[in-house]
């Protein structure tokens, strides 16, 4: 093998439990003990594909993924603690996405003007 990183193709070909999901192509969670985390190494873990998929796409993707999330927290044996931090990551990503809706909305209006 060359050590080439997996297309998204073969990626896709191999779930296990955890489906991949899409991020843009600058996110990212610094590791708790170093600080940091090489892309590569994140994306690895989290078995995540990157791609620069269109709002819409993308804020699809979330609602199903918090979807499923929130239909699975009650059946979990997490703290109260970890699942309210898991919330509170639903409403980041609900945030930074209403966010960029806002920003392509004032773009368009002022493409039009």
């Amino acid at each position: 093998m060359s050590g080439d990183r997996p297309t998204a193709e073969t990626q896709l070909a191999d779930y296990g439990l955890i489906t991949p999901i899409t991020l843009p192509v600058d996110g990212r969670m610094p590791d708790a003990a170093t600080g940091v985390s090489s892309k590569a190494e994140y994306d690895d873990y989290f078995r995540l594909i990157r791609e620069d998929p269109d709002l819409e796409a993308w804020s699809r993707s979330c609602l199903d993924v918090q979807r499923r999330v929130l239909a699975d927290l009650d059946l979990t044996e997490l703290s109260a603690e970890d699942r309210c931090d898991i919330l509170a990551g639903c409403l980041v990503v609900l945030h930074a996405t209403l966010e960029r809706w806002v920003g392509a909305d004032e773009l368009q209006s002022r493409e039009v003007a």
